[in-house]
């Protein structure tokens, strides 16, 4: 996936593009070079960023818009929660009882106190859900290539850049927001500042989030910025692997 670098849109705030593509020194997959099965498989497209940057919101929109397939990490990781699942009780032996509600669910709200004010105990969550999330979205990636499907996939997550190498992804977009602009939505949402400021620090810094990026979007302003920005980059993203924008029903012969 070496190329030069590949601007898409009118230039973000900052001067960048926001369909800005960073050329790879490897570590993604390169289908053109495989055999022509795998060149028809899905391509897998994540989509990151810290907490409060609005990469959901990005996800969800192109979902909404052009039609791929959208698979969200944070919706699985709820799912291992649930009770009935091997996750939930590994999760309440090694958490404590204390966690479960009264209708048998585990509060989340409660079990983020805990792992965002310990590092200790936010590694031993990510080692009993991130198996079981990881296996759950590769076995929905392989029954969407099975149903002949061969467009794009995206996956959002926070913590794709610690899956590539268990993902194959095929590129990668980061989200990026000023700090006081996350935790201003961090409060629409009702998280106080020192506890959003707690979150953030927990995650990875901007600077090791955007090497990684194949394209950057800045998310610095309201949501019809985001939509445009949203825009471009999808252009751009569609152009890179020859395929139409809308993918909703897009078979082994539509990809071209």
């Amino acid at each position: 996936m070496d190329e030069p670098d590949r601007r898409a849109g009118h230039p973000n705030r900052e001067g960048r593009s926001e369909g800005e593509r960073r050329s790879k020194g490897g570590g993604r997959s390169d289908r053109d070079a495989r055999g022509d099965d795998d060149a028809l498989a899905p391509r897998l497209v994540g989509i990151t960023g810290g907490i409060g940057t609005g990469k959901s919101t990005l996800a969800r929109f192109l979902a909404t818009e052009f039609g791929p397939p959208l698979l969200d990490a944070d919706m699985l990781g709820h799912e291992a929660l649930l009770p009935g699942t091997t996750t939930y009780e590994t999760v309440l032996a090694r958490f404590g009882d204390e966690l479960e509600e009264p209708d048998g669910s585990i509060s989340r709200s409660r079990l983020a106190r805990i792992v965002f004010s310990d590092p200790k105990a936010l590694r031993d969550l990510e080692a009993i859900v991130h198996p079981w999330i990881l296996e759950r979205i590769q076995t929905r990636r392989l029954a969407l290539k099975a149903s002949g499907y061969v467009g794009i996939i995206l996956l959002d997550a926070a913590l794709l850049l610690d899956w590539e190498e268990e993902l194959d992804l095929d590129a990668v977009v980061v989200v990026t927001a000023p700090s006081d602009v996350r935790i201003a939505r961090l409060a629409l949402r009702g998280l106080p500042e020192d506890e959003a400021r707690r979150r953030m620090e927990s995650q990875r810094p901007e600077e090791e989030w955007t090497p990684s990026a194949d394209w950057i979007v800045v998310n610095d302003g309201d949501v019809d910025d985001l939509a445009r920005r949203a825009r471009a980059l999808w252009a751009d993203v569609c152009s890179r692997f020859g395929l139409p924008a809308m993918q909703g029903n897009l078979g082994r012969g539509d990809s071209r």
